[in-house]
């Protein structure tokens, strides 16, 4: 009788054991996007069932809430392990191409979406996801078969719309595109991407007063987002207001401090008002953030040579005509910064260059010059001369050397 009670209360104490194991291990569903409570719940669950026991389906359920939060190359960790525990599972494909989208290697995450293909996922989700993929490296025909799959299927996917919108744009099919952005956002009022690409067409057709309300709109939604005030800002510089731009580039930085974009677009409005060292800092955190900056060498030598810091620009236009050779106002600056030391080394001011250095980095258009043998000039005559030969004056019109 006492061993039966004892193997009784064992098999008991076992199974709770058992359930504790399921409790503390168990992997949650994900929460819906934007709630954040929910979110950290979950997030502290799936580390919590990693550390038990490693699934993986725990580890892709975390990279898609790393995702989701932004942590992209902690999401790309996360979903690399869960596939080496498990390559059969297509959706686990899907998410690493999600993610390799947002780390902008749309080559790898092309293979990625295939393979998930291949392993039977079979969602729009999936083939918007390649649509995108494929306009990204111009393949527009493909591109638009993969997107008109995915609305065949759920035909209205405002994402979809979206990216068929993008692909008529870069086609440069105007009014195709704004009718799909149009329907996109009449299906998914709180797509971000939409927004901005409304914004940015009606800025390049010069309806800035469409491109500002879109623009409004989207922060209404998205109050914190950078791009939305650096979208803002590039309309107000198109139209002249550098004071606001400047402002809406400021908050693009203190949202997101690596916005080199922004930093650039700063660094040319103190170009504008002259304010050389100021112009010289922003290009030079460009260049901190994103030493490969088209033409940034050429900026900063600039700023220097204005500044009369000619060996400082003289270095900077080298680097700028060894990266470019074709760079035309890099080599203009560079004889100007090297006549100039050249002029100081001799003490004679003959060597100076003749013009002093250009006023704006960027090529301005001139005047026209009147072309004289197309035209005939007259020589101007005097209207009267007055003659008192008689009492009263007399009106006589003679041609200058006559007598």
């Amino acid at each position: 009788m006492r061993a039966y009670l004892l193997t009784f209360l064992l098999a008991i104490g076992l199974a709770a054991c058992g359930s504790d194991n399921r409790r503390t291990a168990r992997i949650p569903p994900l929460p819906p996007p934007g709630d954040s409570n929910r979110t950290a719940a979950a997030l502290r669950a799936l580390t919590l069932a990693i550390n038990q026991t490693s699934p993986a389906s725990a580890f892709a359920k975390r990279a898609v809430l790393l995702l989701a939060m932004g942590r992209v190359n902690d999401a790309l960790e996360d979903i690399n392990r869960a596939i080496s525990r498990n390559d059969n599972i297509g959706s686990y494909y899907l998410t690493r191409a999600q993610i390799l989208r947002a780390l902008q290697q749309p080559g790898k995450a092309l293979e990625s979406a295939q393979r998930a293909e291949i392993l039977g996922v079979d969602t729009p989700e999936l083939y918007t996801l390649q649509g995108d993929l494929m306009q990204q490296q111009n393949d527009f025909g493909k591109a638009r078969l993969y997107i008109a799959k995915a609305l065949q299927m759920a035909p209205f996917e405002g994402e979809a719309y979206f990216f068929s919108g993008l692909i008529a744009a870069r086609q440069g099919d105007t009014t195709q595109a704004l009718t799909h952005y149009q329907q996109s956002l009449r299906l998914k009022p709180r797509y971000l991407e939409t927004y901005n690409q409304l914004a940015a067409v009606y800025r390049s057709l010069g309806d800035h007063q469409s491109a500002l309300a879109y623009n409004n709109r989207a922060i209404s939604y998205f109050p914190d987002n950078p791009r939305l005030y650096y979208g803002r800002g590039l309309i107000y510089h198109v139209v002249g207001e550098l004071d606001s731009a400047t402002v809406c580039y400021q908050r693009a930085v203190q949202l997101q401090p690596n916005y080199y974009q922004a930093f650039f677009q700063l660094g040319l409005i103190f170009q504008k008002y002259r304010n050389y060292y100021g112009a010289l800092t922003h290009y030079q955190r460009v260049q901190q953030l994103r030493p490969q900056f088209p033409r940034i060498d050429t900026y900063i030598g600039f700023c220097h040579e204005r500044m009369g810091q000619y060996e400082l620009a003289i270095a900077s236009y080298t680097k700028a005509t060894k990266n470019n050779p074709a760079d035309q106002q890099a080599s203009a600056g560079l004889w100007r910064s090297e006549r100039r030391i050249y002029a100081q080394n001799s003490y004679n001011s003959l060597f100076l260059p003749e013009t002093e250095p250009e006023k704006e980095l960027t090529p301005t258009r001139s005047r026209p010059v009147l072309d004289t043998s197309r035209f005939r000039i007259s020589t101007i005559q005097p209207k009267a001369r007055l003659s008192t030969k008689t009492d009263s004056l007399q009106r006589t019109v003679r041609p200058i050397g006559g007598n």
